[in-house]
């Protein structure tokens, strides 16, 4: 929805059951048998194409260049039928064998581990066997299936809800944003060229790209269909084209539908949300984190989380209405969890945690991750959400000792109920690093 939009009524008849996703045969590859000495030709198209790894809608499904060694020997290539030739191509294709021996053997083992978890996760499993925080052997079998298979970028029942509206802003730097307003408007997904003001009135169904401190493409409001996640990858392929990049500067905010979250405007509702998000808020800047070395970490931990900070030491148990919980949760854009919409037609709670990413997978799973906490914490009963607050730098500045990752567990059990869910927070806990706390910009 437009971070600034609105969302549409709800159609939920309660939370959702616990959805299995199918899993496909172990992996398939499709392998041409090398050609006969002496036809040059096959050998640089075994060179240069993109090999498909695993079936579409297995956890192995993704695409890897063909290794390029070969291409690189190939600078001063010695004459067909020749020894020094035929050397180098029986090297070459051995080379080419063994790395696709390799992949095979990867992602056999990532098809087994996670059907295995899947069995785990099954229903006729009592629930005190399932949970991650009891498990350590199935925690550490999420942690590295996580490695190998948790960003596949999925295209439907991304987040388990169809009638749950959301919307995404990302920020940018470096590209001209007037070619990016262009660009979009040209791939049909906005409906002018032209770069509009900060907070404009969006068409319905368009993207609007806005000027800002830096660039900005807000989505409209958007829903979890194929059409919606095809948009979502276009927007980051666009930007990525016109040399957009990512820096301490940008963010990446999602906002929810409370209305289509079943949210109403009860304020039970809205504090169990907050309390969630209090409770684990060490780990929200951590999954959120995407700058830096390596992208782990936190845009905000240089000026002292200016856009996005943490939660002040309101009691929320005591608001008793919803401008009462807003102001001590945080209504404005310097907080991380923005209540300053609940208030008005717009009805979004937003998240302001995340870092920008040109990576669509990576937005996917910010999406996937608001989602999740507004519709299942709003539902929990208050006794189901821990009452102790792990504060931003609780781990980083040694406050806090957690080898077992215990609170990445006890988050996975409270948040979510689907077993791919679960494995996407886990592949963005892996890629990010606990964050130091707020301080003086």
């Amino acid at each position: 929805m437009p971070s600034k939009g609105g969302s549409r009524t709800n159609n939920r008849t309660g939370a959702s059951a616990p959805v299995i996703a199918p899993v496909a045969g172990p992996a398939v590859f499709d392998r041409p048998e090398p050609p006969a000495i002496g036809e040059a030709e096959p050998i640089r198209a075994i060179v240069g194409e993109a090999v498909p790894v695993g079936r579409p809608g297995s956890m192995a499904a993704i695409r890897e260049p063909a290794p390029v060694a070969f291409a690189q020997e190939l600078v001063e290539e010695p004459a067909v039928d020749t020894p020094e030739w035929a050397d180098l191509y029986a090297r070459s294709v051995e080379r080419h064998r063994d790395e696709r021996d390799r992949i095979d053997r990867e992602q056999a083992d990532s098809q087994r581990l996670w059907e295995e978890f899947l069995a785990t996760q099954g229903t006729d499993v009592p629930e005190g066997e399932r949970s991650l925080a009891a498990n350590d052997e199935l925690h550490q079998q999420l942690l590295q299936l996580a490695r190998t298979s948790g960003g596949e970028y999925e295209r439907e029942d991304v987040i388990g809800d169809p009638s749950q509206t959301f919307g995404v802003e990302i920020e940018f730097d470096g590209a001209d944003a007037n070619a990016v307003a262009r660009a979009f408007h040209a791939a049909g997904l906005s409906s002018t060229p032209n770069l509009q003001g900060y907070h404009s009135r969006h068409d319905p169904g368009k993207w609007v790209v806005e000027r800002d401190s830096t660039g900005e493409v807000v989505s409209p409001v958007l829903q979890d269909t194929p059409e919606t996640w095809a948009q979502l990858e276009r927007a980051c392929a666009i930007l990525r084209e016109n040399g957009a990049r990512i820096t301490a500067r940008t963010g990446g905010h999602v906002h929810v539908g409370a209305d289509s979250a079943g949210m109403d405007h009860d304020v039970g509702r809205f504090r169990r949300v907050a309390n969630t998000c209090a409770w684990a808020e060490d780990l929200m800047y951590r999954l959120a984190a995407s700058t830096g070395r390596g992208g782990q970490r936190h845009r905000g931990a240089g000026n002292g989380y200016r856009w996005c900070g943490p939660m002040g030491a309101g009691q929320f148990e005591q608001a008793q209405s919803l401008s009462e919980l807003a102001t001590r949760v945080g209504a404005s854009h310097g907080v991380g969890l923005n209540y300053g919409n609940i208030l008005d037609t717009r009805r979004t709670i937003e998240y302001r945690y995340f870092d920008s990413s040109l990576d669509p997978a990576r937005l996917q799973a910010n999406i996937k991750l608001a989602c999740w906490i507004t519709k299942r914490a709003s539902t929990l009963p208050d006794s189901a959400i821990p009452t102790e607050r792990v504060r931003l730098g609780s781990h980083a500045d040694g406050q806090a000792s957690d080898p077992g990752d215990h609170l990445l567990r006890r988050f996975a059990d409270l948040v979510f109920v689907r077993p791919q869910d679960k494995l996407k927070l886990y592949w963005l806990f892996q890629r990010s690093a606990w964050q130091p706390a707020r301080r003086a910009a």
